[in-house]
């Protein structure tokens, strides 16, 4: 099971994390804290020290692989715990697995990015794909779009699940491009529907990323058509 970030420091790899707070090397300290000598690397939290990529990964059933770096760094070091990755040059590419990984394990967690003699604590999001499904229907005078929204689960059975609550666009192309016509929200089966009385239009369905689900756009419709996402 993951460790979810909190407002605590935490200990990962002998580093100690405390994001708002800068220790230097070879620190001595009190009798309060033992009166052991303890050498560790300096926690700084300027944000182009924490720089690292990717910082997310969304995943939708099958394996994804994901190649990890630190900008204009030659010795470098990322470490997400949560979800075993110890990346560095020479190993930097982490395949992500769904079944390894629990629904409850999406959103934000801890991460390490350490550059030569230095770390600082930086997070690393677990997201859940979605898919939105579109259809149009015309029955004069009125045209009725509707669809679903699905996210995709974690853990060994896999497969998908409806998402209730979810907010959607509802959107037509104009010679402007994309316009909002409505946003609907979805109901306790994961579908959302609206009538309109409109003439013909080319539509399509956008919902977006939540903190722990993918945001993604159904394919674009038209009257009486329905595109298979499946």
């Amino acid at each position: 099971m993951l460790r979810r970030l909190g407002a605590v420091p935490v200990v990962v790899a002998g580093l100690v994390l405390t994001p708002l707070t800068s220790t230097p090397a070879n620190a001595v300290p009190t009798q309060a804290d033992g009166g052991t000598t303890v050498t560790q690397a300096t926690v700084t939290t300027a944000a182009a020290d924490c720089k690292y990529t990717p910082t997310s990964v969304a995943l939708k059933g099958r394996p994804k692989a994901l190649k990890f770096s630190v900008p204009d760094a030659a010795d470098w070091n990322v470490r997400i715990p949560d979800a075993k990755v110890d990346a560095a040059p020479g190993r930097r590419v982490k395949t992500f697995y769904a079944k390894d990984f629990k629904n409850s394990d999406a959103g934000l967690h801890q991460a390490t990015v350490v550059r030569g003699k230095e770390s600082c604590a930086s997070t690393f999001r677990l997201m859940r794909g979605s898919l939105v499904t579109l259809l149009i229907t015309h029955k004069h005078p009125y045209r009725f779009v509707g669809g679903s929204v699905q996210r995709f689960n974690l853990g060994p059975d896999g497969g998908r699940s409806i998402l209730p609550g979810a907010r959607v666009a509802i959107q037509r192309h104009t010679k402007e491009g994309w316009v909002t016509h409505r946003v609907l929200t979805t109901n306790k089966k994961g579908v959302f529907v609206t009538r309109l009385k409109i003439g013909k239009r080319t539509w399509r369905a956008v919902f977006n990323s939540t903190s722990t689900t993918q945001g993604s756009t159904s394919r674009i419709a038209r009257d009486e058509t329905e595109f298979n996402d499946l």
